[in-house]
């Protein structure tokens, strides 16, 4: 591994990523009127800051990273830009922007990918293997594939996903599809070919558009959210051990074999290292979502709360809960990152 380019990979990854989300803050704090006191990008010392009316912009020694700094985002210091005091539905919109901003770029990232592709796989039907398990199932050429044991299928990545998720032997494949209009559904029992589970489904390659780039975009970021948040509940269920879990370190790691795939195999290599930036984007945006201290997820549920309540936890109380968070985040994160050590070096 190239510790050079893997390192300087990693930062420009980490520091875009941080500084979208902390500039969707940043924007919509400036067009509701909320002073930000200080825009940072990485953390520790600073290494440069300028301050331009009541902010300060600031580059810190650390290259991970960086923050917005409102006037009171944690105390009500008694004045009329300070977050706290403003509406529930603007505090709501300040701290959703963040996210919004990394499911964006992703979605950018995305388009960008698939702009130049010539073709793509729809989820459509082009025709069933004679003899096979679809044909038995009644499956037929020309169906267009709507749902997937009951999620719906946009791209192909999601009946794809709904596939590759379950893997008992006799796993049965409901497909809600329709046909000149008309719309029925086919339950297919997979058979074995050579060895391996097949559906004995081709379906359809079709040219490649503007339009069709646009909308396969929007729903491919989409799906990259939903399989983040699958993923979540699957740990949480415990589907998923937490040692297969990465922090910053084995994200790194990763980095740094798409930086060598890049430099072995070019443009292939390249779109690698592309769609490791692109779920890693999607994943900061959605986790920050999450209900949880510490995270914007976590502020935006006592603003909720405020706005059924119709009266606001006092903002000290809610400070508290948020450091008692994020001194759990931290510890988290220490022991993932123990666990991606022992992975990568044990």
């Amino acid at each position: 591994m190239n510790v050079l380019l893997t390192t300087v990979a990693s930062i420009v990854i980490f520091a875009v990523m941080i500084f979208i989300h902390e500039f969707g803050h940043f924007i919509a704090a400036k067009l509701t009127g909320v002073r930000v006191n200080e825009f940072a990008l990485g953390m520790g010392p600073k290494l440069i800051s300028r301050k331009k009316g009541d902010t300060v912009y600031s580059l810190r020694l650390i290259p991970i990273g960086g923050f917005c700094a409102m006037e009171g985002e944690d105390e009500d210091t008694g004045s009329e830009d300070c977050f706290s005091r403003k509406k529930p539905y603007i505090r709501l919109l300040i701290l959703v922007a963040g996210a919004f901003m990394n499911i964006l770029l992703g979605f950018v990232l995305t388009l960008a990918m698939l702009i130049p592709q010539e073709s793509f796989v729809a989820p459509k039907v082009e025709r069933v293997v004679p003899g096979g398990a679809a044909e038995a199932s009644g499956l037929q050429a020309n169906d267009i594939i709507l749902r997937a044991n009951g999620r719906r299928v946009h791209v192909m990545d999601d009946l794809s996903w709904e596939i590759s998720n379950n893997t008992e032997e006799n796993f049965s494949l409901t497909l809600a599809v329709k046909n000149n209009g008309e719309k029925r559904e086919v339950t297919i029992l997979p058979g074995e070919v050579d060895g391996k589970v097949s559906y004995g489904i081709i379906l359809k390659t079709e040219d490649n558009n503007i339009l069709k780039s646009f909308r396969n975009a929007f729903f491919k970021t989409g799906f990259y959210s939903r399989v983040i948040v699958d993923s979540f509940v699957n740990m949480l269920q415990g589907k998923v051990s937490f040692s297969e879990m990465s922090g910053p370190i084995g994200i790194v790691s990763e980095i740094g074999t798409a930086v060598e795939e890049t430099r072995s195999h070019g443009w292939e290599g390249f779109q690698n290292l592309m769609f490791l930036t692109i779920l890693l984007t999607i994943n900061l945006g959605v986790f920050n979502l999450l209900p949880l201290p510490a995270l914007d997820g976590g502020r935006i549920l006592f603003v909720l709360i405020e706005m059924i309540r119709r009266k606001p936890v006092p903002v000290e109380k809610e400070a508290i809960v948020h450091f008692i968070g994020f001194a759990i985040l931290i510890a988290f994160s220490i022991f993932i990152a123990f666990k991606d050590v022992l992975r990568i070096w044990g």
